[in-house]
């Protein structure tokens, strides 16, 4: 393992020259794995007793991982943005309930800033919605898929209201100083 934590480098490509770098550090797996233990062990089968033993470490699994790739999506989507505001994105490193894109520097107008910093709250609210939409869709007797859709549509309508409240260093406070400086 390099000395920068990182486990998996990938490159994702946006079209022509345009690719960022995708790192996932040592703290994102263990993220991963303490979560789904603590929802397997802890939490599921204190709130959804009688199931079989291996179902709660299938649907915590499940949690997990679309939870991490919500993460994905919402870093994701900041990085769309900026592409689309002319701005290069470089690499997304995961760290577990973190992430860090690195952009490229430089002024930029308050409504590219505020587009940008929106588009990651947005779409933890978009895998939300999806997730509820496939929620409502599933059998009402079929209890741990409906936990499998349920707790990441919760989680991340949280994530995303969460990360709009305007407090510095979450994307509602950028958002805010993006309004401001626009005044």
């Amino acid at each position: 393992m390099p000395a920068d934590g990182v486990v998996c480098r990938t490159w994702l490509n946006f079209g022509g020259s345009r690719r960022i770098e995708l790192s996932l550090h040592l703290l994102f797996v263990l993220t991963m794995a303490v979560v789904t233990w603590l929802l397997a062990v802890g939490l599921f089968p204190r709130l959804f007793p009688g199931w079989q033993p291996g179902l709660y470490w299938l649907v915590a699994s499940g949690v997990a991982v679309i939870d991490c790739l919500a993460a994905l999506a919402h870093e994701l989507g900041h990085a769309v943005v900026a592409i689309a505001r002319g701005r290069r994105v470089y690499r997304i490193t995961l760290y577990g309930l973190a992430a860090a894109a690195r952009r490229s520097a430089g002024p930029s107008r308050p409504r590219d800033q505020f587009a940008i910093a929106l588009a990651g709250p947005v779409s933890h609210l978009l895998v939300a919605c999806a997730l509820l939409c496939a929620w409502s869709m599933l059998p009402i007797d079929n209890e741990p898929l409906r936990v499998a859709m349920g707790f990441p549509a919760m989680s991340n309508f949280l994530a995303g209201l969460l990360n709009l409240l305007p407090v510095s260093p979450l994307d509602g406070g950028r958002v805010l100083r993006a309004v401001l400086a626009a005044l």
